[in-house]
């Protein structure tokens, strides 16, 4: 999790300063280069130092990999996207248990692992570049060209000529390198990037907190593993009905509120009903996965394209904060009381839920590119 928590700054920074697609590339070799020298691992501290550099490239192919998306996506079919995209980690869950059912030994373990990302490489020359960070590093000539081919594959033509392009270029602000500090300055989006960032911390807390104890519930550990996992499917399922219906923020403020209240009637079931209370942590894993994945789509659309990466990065570097701290949850309560767990993720839930009543609703509108856009962002909210 430390290699999480530092990648997703590191990354998230560099990828709005040189482009989505050399971060995504410099992440991509780092993640192969210590993937396959773990396996060669003479020591348990040669193999820790590893897998700390396996998370921390891996974390920027993820994160930068989804903004990338969400910046080539039109907003037609952004929703789609955004949540289709949470479908693969759910894959990659459900599977978990099975190799890990498996393979028991940690090298063969390691190599189930590790193959599948081998093949990405080839995937390199048909991703482009973000369109939207092209044109605000007035990247004229390269914007051009991604946006032709992008029209012919889709059987349109370029409306924009070349000047057009330029001139739109100009009118935009903030082509400088924004940081991290450009969240905090104005008032507005320093509210919102705290409020996001609580919410990061709150789902990525709940979210491992819950996964972490399903060897606890009633039953065989893998197959309560994998139906953690397999819960997902029709959380994402429910969290498109909703965004579509609905918006982001009523969709987010339900499932955080409902997984609270789930993890809130835990604390009252007797012990001899061990059946409900795995009933109840189910809930919970399901609605905590639906808003996670919320999470993603709507930080992406909420903050400006010159730092959207450094804000979602920011967000989970915060959030790594919450899954370091998740593991020490069942130790409290085994040193205080049992419900000291859920009182915690009850509490913390209900809050973050209101909490983002505060932040605009993103459903239909068009994504701020300039830190003057997102500072305005959602000024005119119906």
């Amino acid at each position: 999790m430390i290699g999480f928590l530092i990648s997703v700054i590191f990354f998230g920074q560099l990828s709005d300063w040189i482009g989505r697609l050399p971060t995504i590339a410099i992440s991509y070799v780092v993640s192969c280069i210590s993937l396959l020298l773990s396996l060669l691992s003479t020591s348990y501290l040669m193999f820790v130092i590893l897998r700390f550099f396996q998370a921390f490239g891996r974390t920027g192919l993820t994160t930068i990999g989804f903004v990338l998306l969400m910046e080539i996506v039109g907003p037609h079919h952004r929703t789609e996207a955004g949540i289709a995209i949470q479908l693969g980690w759910t894959v990659g869950f459900i599977t978990l248990a099975l190799v890990g059912y498996l393979f028991r030994h940690w090298f063969w373990f390691q190599v189930a692992m590790s193959v599948p990302l081998l093949p990405l490489m080839f995937a390199y020359k048909f991703i482009p570049e973000s369109p939207r960070w092209l044109l605000i590093q007035g990247k004229v000539k390269q914007l051009e060209k991604i946006l032709i081919e992008g029209a012919k594959l889709n059987g349109q033509e370029l409306k924009y000529a070349i000047k057009d392009l330029k001139m739109l270029t100009e009118q935009k602000p903030g082509q400088d390198r924004s940081t991290v500090f450009d969240l905090f300055r104005s008032p507005k989006m320093r509210c919102r990037v705290l409020n996001m960032i609580y919410l990061w911390i709150v789902n990525a807390f709940m979210y491992y907190g819950l996964s972490y104890n399903t060897n606890d519930l009633a039953g065989n550990p893998y197959l309560n593993f994998f139906l953690a996992g397999a819960l997902e499917i029709p959380a994402y399922a429910s969290v498109f009905f909703g965004i579509k219906k609905w918006g982001r923020r009523p969709t987010l403020t339900f499932f955080m509120l409902v997984g609270g209240c789930a993890c809130a009637a835990i604390i009252a079931v007797p012990e001899s009903i061990s059946w409900l209370s795995t009933a109840f942590a189910m809930i919970g894993k399901f609605c905590i996965s639906g808003s996670f994945g919320i999470l993603y789509l709507y930080t992406s659309e909420l903050f400006p394209t010159v730092v959207r990466n450094v804000a979602i990065g920011t967000c989970s570097m915060w959030a790594r904060v919450g899954s370091i701290l998740a593991p020490f949850v069942k130790e409290l309560g085994k040193a205080t009381h049992p419900s000291v767990p859920n009182v915690i993720y009850a509490v913390l839930a209900v809050s973050s839920g209101l909490l983002a009543l505060l932040l605009p609703e993103t459903k239909g509108q068009k994504m701020p590119d300039s830190l003057l856009e997102g500072e305005h962002f959602g000024e005119h909210e119906p």
